[in-house]
């Protein structure tokens, strides 16, 4: 049997307790989010020793500023959990967002990185401004592992297992499109490398090793 991480259980199978346990993780989330990611990124713009995490492939990626749309779905992927997770698959969901979240800032303080992309901003409207914030706000060093690879790809498995139980497999297929363009979007943005997302997915599959869901009933 897998090994669970010590975090108490949380969601029951009523509605309101599946309410109540998905707030409580994302407050969780939220917290070790904030309290990691800007304290690293701004250790990293201090050192004079940062990383640099690519492949020559990452050289060919073009700059799309319209995947900044998808790039920004990401929002609203992270949100559908509140109808589409089971709610008994809600804590293993919260318990692997958390652990990534720490691992990831460990590494980002471990590993301060570089991004390889020039930071162009688009000439045409609404993307020079959206550019121009976006590059303003996100400073370019916690690059590996990609936590907006992460959580998307932590929730998309969570919602599509739930889904594919029931039986909707379209909406199964639709939710993985979805999901894999927003890691494409990632680098079609020029906001992390192919590394950086490979390795966010590894992380995802170690967490699921890790933070097991539970199992179907009469297993």
């Amino acid at each position: 049997m897998a090994p669970m991480l010590p975090f108490p259980p949380f969601s029951k199978s009523s509605p309101a307790a599946k309410g109540r346990g998905l707030l409580f993780w994302a407050i969780c989330t939220m917290v070790v989010f904030y309290a990691i990611y800007p304290a690293s990124n701004w250790l990293a713009s201090r050192q004079l020793l940062r990383h640099d995490f690519i492949t020559p492939w990452d050289g060919l990626i073009p700059l799309v500023p319209e995947f900044i749309w998808v790039y920004f779905s990401f929002f609203i992927f992270i949100l559908l959990p509140i109808w589409l997770v089971d709610a008994r698959d809600v804590d293993a969901l919260g318990k692997r967002q958390v652990t990534a979240t720490v691992i990831c800032g460990l590494v980002f303080a471990l590993f301060p990185a570089n991004l390889a992309f020039d930071r162009v901003v688009p000439d045409a409207e609404p993307y020079r401004s959206i550019f121009t914030l976006m590059f303003a706000v996100d400073k370019p060093h916690n690059l590996l592992p990609s936590l907006h690879i992460v959580y998307t790809v932590a929730t998309g498995l969570a919602m599509v297992r739930t889904q594919w139980a029931r039986g909707r497999h379209g909406l199964c297929a639709f939710l993985l499109l979805w999901g894999l363009a927003i890691c494409a979007s990632t680098l079609l943005v020029h906001q992390h490398h192919i590394l950086d997302v490979l390795t966010a997915m590894l992380l995802v599959v170690l967490l699921q090793w890790l933070i097991p869901g539970p199992r179907p009933a009469g297993r």
